[in-house]
C-alpha cells in the first residue's frame, strides 16, 4: 500500500501544501487527482513540480470543510480513460477557534454518561419516558440503566486513567 504525505490534522482556514512522489503519474498524459470525503467533499488535482506532484488546500477551501475524520482516495486520471486508484489515506479536520463560541470537549461516552444519569434521575422520579441523545426510551429498567452507566463509566475512567484495573480503582494490601 502506498503511504501518502497528506497531513495527519488540518485546521480549518489554514492553508496547507503536500507533494506526493508517484512513479506511476505521467504528468503529460495524466491527471493525478485526491478525492477528500467525509463530513464534507473536496476535489483536489495535483500540479507537477521538479519531479514531485504537489497538492494545495487554500484557506477558503479548508474553512469549507467540517470538522471531523476524512478519508483522501488519490487516483490518476489518464487522458487514455483507464483510471487507478493509488490508495486511501485518513486525516481529521479540526476545527478553529476563531469562529467558535464554545467546544464540546467531552467525549461521546461522557456526553452519553450525563444523559444517562438524567435520565436514571427521571426515571427514579416516576418519569417512564425519556431522551438519550436523539433516542426516546420508554419504560426502561432501572436495572439496565445502571449498567450502562457503570459500562460507560469505566470506559471513560480507563482512557483517563489507563492505569487502573478494568476502569476502577483497585487496592492491594498484603498482611
Amino acid at each position: 500500500m502506498t503511504r501518502f504525505n497528506i497531513p495527519q490534522k488540518i485546521t480549518q482556514g489554514d492553508a496547507t501544501t503536500w507533494t506526493e512522489e508517484i512513479t506511476e503519474y505521467n504528468p503529460g498524459t495524466d491527471t493525478l487527482i485526491c478525492y477528500v470525503r467525509g463530513e464534507s467533499r473536496l476535489d483536489l488535482t495535483a500540479t507537477a513540480n521538479n519531479g514531485l506532484f504537489e497538492f494545495a488546500i487554500s484557506s477558503d477551501q479548508s474553512n469549507d470543510l467540517q470538522p471531523g475524520r476524512y478519508k483522501a482516495q488519490f487516483v490518476i486520471d489518464p487522458r487514455s480513460g483507464q483510471r487507478k486508484t493509488l490508495g486511501i489515506a485518513e486525516f481529521e479536520v479540526c476545527p478553529s477557534f476563531a469562529n467558535l463560541d464554545s467546544l464540546e470537549t467531552r467525549s461521546p461516552d461522557e456526553i452519553e454518561l450525563e444523559e444517562l444519569n438524567k435520565a436514571i434521575a427521571k426515571l427514579s422520579n416516576g418519569v417512564a419516558e425519556y431522551y438519550i441523545g436523539e433516542r426516546r426510551v420508554r419504560y426502561a429498567d432501572l436495572k439496565d440503566l445502571y449498567a450502562r452507566q457503570r459500562y460507560l463509566q469505566r470506559r471513560i475512567n480507563l482512557k483517563k486513567n489507563p492505569h487502573l484495573r478494568n476502569g476502577r480503582n483497585t487496592q492491594i494490601s498484603f498482611g
